[in-house]
């Protein structure tokens, strides 16, 4: 029996019984059997406002029915800031910065931004900046910041969100192209390769399963997991010389450096001829770039062009590694390391804030020592 059924039964058996338990129709009803109908309808239709009533508690907030007579003191704005002056060491871990270094990035941001209030709290600037740049670097989530510096969750997604576009407005123009003198004057860097002055590689950046767009477009065989790849390519001085993120999941570093434009004289990326970049087997072997042989042209060689190639090999992989390096220094940087959990639009942004910040610790490091 479906449900229709059980509910055309249910109404006759109320109808019988209504029919013999109701008292004497009021005058202006004609008959006994009309007046049982209408009884019938009115208690079917109470009878259905109780099935679709909320429950008594459905207004109240899920943190009230966990906690009940919930008594929380309010948070106290803490000044992390000062705090950590005091730890050296602990401001350069959490944060990538040195004490110095960090004065130095506040008083740029200072002349954008002006002081703001946040709820019943006043919170500096200086907080303001070490928070968004451990969000950068740890990558934790609003509930820890909120505890560490004394504001609710809600002003702690306020300030990241308004701090790190003021970061990245900062920070993205270190990330610059070289010009052909630039390029030029790398030459000899490395003695064994002294025209190659530079390497290429892509990373990828998990993120979460796509809702609303096709899951397939950024899913990556290879990785496993949804991701966006990003291309990078430094000099040989370790420095991240051009990046662009933003790459689908589905397409290999291949079909990345096909879109991100011509390198060479006169091209948008301007790249001075008899010059060179190294590169992995999956670029194509076309200047500026040049990638090492594989192993079906050394099976074909000769004996001593077999020796030449696999030499040849050895030099490429000991300085192509060093864009592996600058990759997993980016990647210290955890909201592009881990899985990527906000909007995905602003994953290349913050991409290329992380690269800038990396940049910067170089020049920091090479300053201290």
């Amino acid at each position: 029996m479906n449900e229709e059924e059980k509910t055309f039964a249910f109404l006759l058996l109320m109808y019988s019984h209504l029919k013999l338990m109701a008292c004497p129709p009021p005058p202006y009803i004609p008959d006994e059997q009309f007046f049982c109908i209408l009884l019938l309808f009115q208690m079917y239709q109470e009878y259905l406002g109780l099935v679709t009533m909320p429950l008594s508690f459905f207004n109240i907030r899920l943190r009230d029915r966990i906690l009940e007579n919930e008594n929380q003191e309010p948070l106290a704005t803490n000044n992390v800031y000062a705090t950590l002056c005091n730890r050296p060491y602990e401001f350069w871990i959490l944060s990538g910065e040195t004490v110095c270094s960090f004065n130095n990035l506040v008083i740029m941001i200072s002349q954008m931004i002006p002081q703001i209030r946040f709820g019943n709290s006043y919170v500096s600037l200086e907080n303001r900046v070490l928070l968004t740049l451990i969000w950068l670097r740890q990558y934790p989530t609003n509930t820890l910041l909120s505890l560490s510096f004394g504001l609710s969750v809600a002003n702690v997604g306020k300030i990241i969100n308004n701090m790190w576009v003021l970061l990245w407005e900062v920070c993205s123009p270190l990330v610059t192209w070289p010009s052909v003198q630039e390029w030029t004057a790398k030459q000899g860097h490395w003695r064994e390769m002294a025209n190659v002055v530079g390497s290429i590689d892509g990373t990828s950046h998990e993120i979460l399963v796509p809702m609303v767009e096709p899951q397939q477009e950024f899913y990556s065989g290879h990785r496993n997991y949804h991701c966006n790849h990003t291309q990078v390519i430094i000099d040989n001085e370790k420095n991240i010389c051009y990046i662009h993120s933003g790459f689908l999941g589905h397409e290999n570093d291949a079909h990345a450096y096909q879109q991100l434009g011509p390198i060479g004289p006169g091209a948008p990326l301007d790249f001075p001829a008899g010059y060179f970049i190294l590169g992995d087997s999956i670029y194509p072997n076309t200047p500026p770039l040049i990638v090492p042989y594989k192993s079906a042209e050394i099976f074909r060689a000769d004996a001593r062009e077999k020796r030449r190639m696999r030499k040849f090999n050895r030099l490429h992989k000991s300085r192509r590694v060093y864009v592996e390096h600058v990759i997993k220094e980016l990647k210290t940087f955890r909201v592009i390391g881990s899985l990527y959990r906000h909007p995905r639009w602003q994953l290349s942004c913050v991409v290329e804030l992380c690269a800038g910040l990396s940049n910067r610790r170089v020049d920091i490091i090479n300053e201290t020592y």
